[in-house]
């Protein structure tokens, strides 16, 4: 992409971000409901840190946390993740799948959440929900903008909404990234308007702590007064002579305790986090991850 040209649409899409975030401020009280699992995570490596990912995400779970990560995916990349032993029946599955190339990045994102068994007059229902993401995503020489066509099909009022997702990240330092986040934009399902979120993200790789990475978000949810923080750490080694290593994880998600472990290879990993809920009648659950770059 032209220098000058790209350094005009990271203005833009930043400039787009700021005044968004300041139309955060007229919300009102009223307690966001709808589709609320767009506004938690997706894949175990970023739940184990607490799913602080907005500025550090950089492989295929990029299409959820910024689609602006898309652009460091060297060619491919593909990304899952199944959630086991979650309370009330609930299901939260994930896959998505990205590639680069000279005139950008793309991918697609699947999510597919709800409630299984529930009685009905006629036995027992599943309402599952399914959310597509289709991104795109650009670079200059230190931001990196991406967009999300969103589209979600909510099976209890059997109705399906479009909507956005803006999101850039800024290199400005060797050991620091910044990140920005728009979600939800103008997404209606049904009745249902959903409530748009903004997260605002600070990711510290320093070089005295070879292996180590410290991300931190900040939450802003249309019609919700509170923010909601995220942080966490990973600790990645690399076995000597090899290309295979081991990473251990810690975070918090708004409240929420969580850790994580994790075995990766030259083009893939495997992922484990445990997730305590905030809400204590929702108990802990496990998620399991694969991803890959090739």
């Amino acid at each position: 992409m032209n220098q000058k040209r790209g350094n005009r649409w990271a203005v833009v899409l930043g400039t787009a971000l700021v005044l968004v975030v300041g139309m955060t401020t007229v919300a009102s009280a009223e307690a966001p409901h709808a589709l609320p699992w767009l506004r938690t995570g997706v894949g175990a490596r970023a739940a184990g840190m607490g799913n602080a990912q907005v500025a550090v995400v950089s492989d295929a779970t990029a299409g959820f946390f910024n689609p602006a990560g898309l652009t460091r995916i060297p060619t491919w990349g593909f990304a899952s993740m199944l959630s086991a032993d979650m309370t009330f029946d609930r299901q939260f599955n994930y896959l998505a799948l990205a590639g680069s190339f000279d005139w950008g990045s793309i991918g697609g994102s699947w999510i597919n959440a709800g409630i299984t068994d529930v009685a009905t007059d006629e036995g027992t229902e599943d309402y599952l929900d399914n959310y597509f993401l289709i991104s795109y995503a650009n670079m200059t020489k230190r931001f990196r903008w991406g967009v999300n066509l969103v589209i979600a099909n909510n099976s209890v009022a059997e109705e399906t909404g479009v909507g956005a997702d803006v999101g850039v990240q800024w290199d400005f330092h060797p050991e620091a990234t910044f990140g920005v986040m728009a979600q939800s934009l103008g997404l209606k399902v049904g009745d249902d308007t959903t409530p748009y979120n903004i997260r605002v993200g600070l990711a510290v790789m320093p070089d005295m702590l070879e292996g180590f990475t410290f991300p931190v978000d900040i939450q802003k949810t249309q019609n919700d007064d509170d923010l909601k923080y995220r942080m966490g750490g990973e600790y990645a080694y690399t076995f000597d002579g090899t290309d295979y290593g081991t990473a251990l994880r810690g975070g918090v998600d708004d409240g929420a305790f969580t850790l994580g472990a994790g075995l990766f290879f030259k083009q893939f990993s495997v992922d484990y986090a445990y997730y305590s809920e905030k809400v204590d009648v929702f108990g802990e659950n496990h998620r399991f991850s694969l991803t890959g770059n090739f």
